[in-house]
């Protein structure tokens, strides 16, 4: 298995507005969100606990979680809503029940150190790729 743990920065995005929306994330939220260059850091925190901090010049924010348990999370633009991260070999699969809206955010960990990140919510899905540094 791969090396989950450690620092990726970001490479590319492609549709990342649109699986915004469809979360209903506010205009002016998205339209600084998609500027964002961001990191993300994940540290393995043993007992399969997790912390999984983002960081940016607009705003850092963080979750910790344990596989396999429900908690509550904050997201990004401060609205709360249930979610659980399971994971399947290499992938982190996080599950968000946010307003009604089933969000499901596919984190693939590479051997080349590549991280690549599917959002799907509603119709729309999105992909952003980050680099382990």
């Amino acid at each position: 298995m791969v090396s989950i743990a450690g620092k990726y920065e970001f490479v590319s995005s492609d549709n990342y507005d649109e699986f915004m929306k469809a979360c209903g994330v506010s205009l002016v939220t998205r339209t600084v969100a998609n500027k964002l260059k961001n990191q993300v850091e994940f540290k393995d925190l043993g007992n399969n606990k997790w912390n999984q901090k983002t960081f940016s010049t607009f705003k850092d924010f963080e979750i910790t979680f344990t596989l396999g348990e429900s908690f509550e999370e904050q997201t990004a633009d401060g609205r709360k809503c249930q979610a659980i991260v399971t994971r399947e070999g290499d992938t982190l699969i996080h599950k968000q029940q946010l307003e009604g809206i089933e969000t499901v955010v596919t984190r693939e960990f590479k051997p080349n150190g590549e991280l690549v990140c599917t959002f799907k919510a509603k119709d729309a899905v999105a992909k952003r790729v980050y680099k382990k540094v």
